[in-house]
């Protein structure tokens, strides 16, 4: 690690986390985080510099070029930060924590069952007659700046707009929790990726993908890949192909766009049952092909490329018989239903096979990180990674129990985030996917665990709003980003340990300045509405579901007694939903029998990550894609074998380098156009969202 490179990746790093809300939200801009565990802004810049900048530098002096270890360390790092300046953090908290003043306000049932109440009080912004923090949030200020004044004036006025007052009682309620999760995230990242990479030997088709762009010998100007004309047989096609649809939204009338999509709607007569079966009908007779998709599922092994590719066809084919006798499938993003508690029986089953395939090496470790009165040989901070990651969970534990959440409670809600970050994390890496939805709330499990007599209310509203700032949006966990951060920096000779130390570092200080320019940002012009989530979910999930389950417990005649008892008295009430445990059950069942099935039967094609990502977003819309690109990689194994799909590695490296250099055309392009004239510029979609 150099200064140069360790400046350079923290000022970008922080630059993305604090500007990235007000690019996102405020100037309306493509968004920072487009492409999520891809993101465009990092890797789209950096193709830039690798192209063009690094080039020239090692034209004019060739030690003023970035070494890839450089390049690499900036990268990290500036990947690190998309899981601050999105939904990972930004986008959700500061909604979560003031806007369920503005719906209690405007939802009569909210104020005839103070369900506000419900929250601890410094769980909240604090809203008063004399401090209206509420109003300003969501319409922001009703001045505006004077042309005149000069910057420090208008930071000042800025500044002075926000009510620090009412906001000082749930910062320092959750920035700590924010904190700890980001120190387990990062400890665990360092833990399992001795695991992961050096014993398990994981694929990781992102970090590859990135490495390979990165390396470099020392007396040449660009990078090995890019002196390959296999490399540049797949960028420039689908470069090509990019920048005609793009240029198709700005000038629709001058150009013919290469159709992506197509619809075999007409199907839906032949087969009409496929349209009853939730998140199935519509994905299966409307194909959206992402060569982006199809070429890492040409990176990774066939197992999972096949597994992925079928998933959409496997769930209709499992779910319709269940729709046809009359089984609830639907599901809330949030509240649950049927597929969520699926997912959690099926992320629970899966962690604990990954705990069985690791146990030796994580069982050394557990043991070192207890015994800590013992030196040990150096272990690339594992150890003490492991000993910092048990006790910022015990201290998260604490600090929920405090905020009114009983501890048995706690303990489970804090282990199923943690769960949901080690898993995500789990399937970047082995999937290559860059878009990834577990779709279930820890808070949500819990309560079908153990029934809303047994949760309580406060407890239940506590839980949802941990959930709503830690762990919203998992398709930007910072552990997900990390882990193929880690593994970038072992392709390019870098230390995982100090890798995680500064990831760490700039996560703190990235944290506190996005919070701050949002917060500054939000009081001057409003909160955005047009961003569903954080305007109309995050904010009023814990409360919509405190709700249901209060009306519930009032027609049992049980309300009074969940108030008044305390939890160990409660237990005796404790009812599992019966559609969560045979739902849970069977995805956990299926999740073992996969596992078994691929350790002992050779043969076996299919990965059990199909129960952890089937309906679900992402497959949806990226289901064809890995399944043609399978398709691909066994034409080329049955008639070139491995030697033909080695040489074609750098055609799909193109493949994606393409795409993301179509992506980072446009976002520049209507960056700039923007700020010329002042207008929001066109909208292409060039990544799954």
């Amino acid at each position: 690690m150099t200064w140069r490179a360790v400046i350079i990746g923290l000022v970008g790093a922080w630059f993305i986390a604090g500007f990235g809300y007000v690019n996102d939200w405020v100037l309306d801009l493509e968004r920072f985080t487009a492409g999520r565990l891809l993101p465009v802004v990092v890797l789209g810049l950096t193709l830039i510099g690798i192209l063009l900048v690094n080039p020239l530098l090692h034209r004019l002096r060739r030690s003023w070029a970035l070494r890839p270890a450089e390049i690499g360390l900036i990268v990290i790092l500036t990947t690190a930060a998309c899981s601050i300046c999105g939904g990972g953090f930004i986008d959700h908290f500061l909604q979560t924590l003031v806007l369920p003043h503005h719906w209690a306000r405007i939802t009569p049932g909210w104020q005839e069952r103070q369900l506000l109440s419900y929250a601890p009080p410094e769980a909240l912004v604090e809203n008063s007659d004399e401090v209206d923090a509420v109003s300003q949030f969501v319409t922001g200020a009703d001045r505006v700046g004077d042309r005149r004044e000069s910057l420090g004036e208008a930071l000042r006025r800025l500044w002075n707009d926000v009510p620090w007052g009412a906001w000082r009682r749930p910062l320092m309620v959750w920035m700590p929790m924010v904190f700890l999760a980001a120190v387990i995230s990062v400890c665990l990242s360092l833990v399992v990726h001795r695991q992961w990479s050096d014993h398990e030997h994981l694929a990781y088709p992102i970090a590859e993908f990135t490495a390979t762009l990165l390396e470099r010998r020392d007396d040449r100007a660009f990078g090995t890949v890019f002196y390959n004309r296999i490399f540049w047989a797949g960028f420039v096609p689908i470069f090509l192909l990019r920048l005609n649809n793009g240029l198709c939204m700005w000038f629709p009338d001058y150009l013919i766009p290469v159709k992506m999509t197509l619809s075999f709607s007409p199907f839906s007569k032949v087969f009409p049952w496929v349209m009853d079966v939730p998140m199935a009908g519509w994905s299966l007779l409307n194909v959206t092909l992402y060569p982006l998709a199809m070429a890492f599922a040409f990176l990774v092994s066939s197992e999972i490329s096949l597994t992925l590719g079928l998933t959409q066809i496997l769930w209709a084919l499992a779910a319709w018989p269940m729709v046809k006798v009359g089984i609830d499938l639907s599901t809330d993003y949030g509240l649950g239903g049927w597929s969520a508690w699926q997912r959690v029986g099926s992320y629970l089953a899966f962690s604990l096979m990954l705990l069985y395939a690791g146990r030796q090496y994580y069982g050394e470790v557990l043991t070192k990180a207890l015994r800590f009165w013992r030196r040990h040989e150096s272990d690339d901070g594992a150890v003490r990674a492991c000993r910092l990651a048990l006790l910022s969970t015990l201290a998260m534990v604490v600090l929920l129990a405090r905020l009114g959440l009983e501890w048995p409670y706690a303990v489970i809600t804090v282990g199923l985030i943690i769960l949901s970050f080690v898993v995500v994390s789990r399937i970047s890496a082995e999937t290559g996917l860059f878009f990834i939805h577990a779709r279930w709330q820890p808070f949500a499990a819990l309560l079908a665990m153990v029934g809303g007599y047994s949760l309580g209310l406060t407890s239940l509203v506590v839980a949802a709003l941990a959930c709503m700032v830690l762990s919203f949006d998992h398709s930007q966990f910072l552990m997900a980003y990390l882990g193929n951060g880690l593994k970038i920096g072992q392709r390019l000779g870098l230390s995982a340990a100090r890798l995680s130390r500064l990831a760490l570092g700039m996560y703190v200080v990235g944290a506190l300045l996005a919070l701050v320019i949002a917060l500054a940002a939000t009081y001057a012009d409003g909160t955005p509405v047009e961003c569903g989530f954080s305007y109309w979910q995050t904010p009023k999930m814990p409360f919509q579901a405190a709700d249901t389950e209060m009306l519930r417990l009032q027609a049992t005649g049980q309300l009074e007694e969940v108030l008044e008892k305390p939890w160990p008295q409660r237990l005796g009430g404790l009812r599992p939903d019966a559609t969560f445990v045979w739902a849970a059950g069977l995805g956990f069942g299926m999740v073992i029998l996969f596992s078994v099935l691929r350790l002992r039967v050779p043969w076996w094609p299919l990965h059990p990550v199909l129960f952890l990502v089937w309906a679900t977003w992402p497959t949806v819309l990226l289901w064809s894609s890995f399944l043609l690109g399978w398709l691909i990689k066994s034409l080329t194994l049955k008639y070139g074998g491995f030697g033909l799909v080695r040489r074609l590695r750098p055609l799909m490296i193109g493949v994606i380098a393409a795409e993301i250099a179509g992506a980072i055309t446009f976002m520049l392009t209507g960056a700039i156009y923007s700020i010329i004239t002042g207008d929001k510029p066109v909208y292409y979609q060039f990544f799954p969202r």
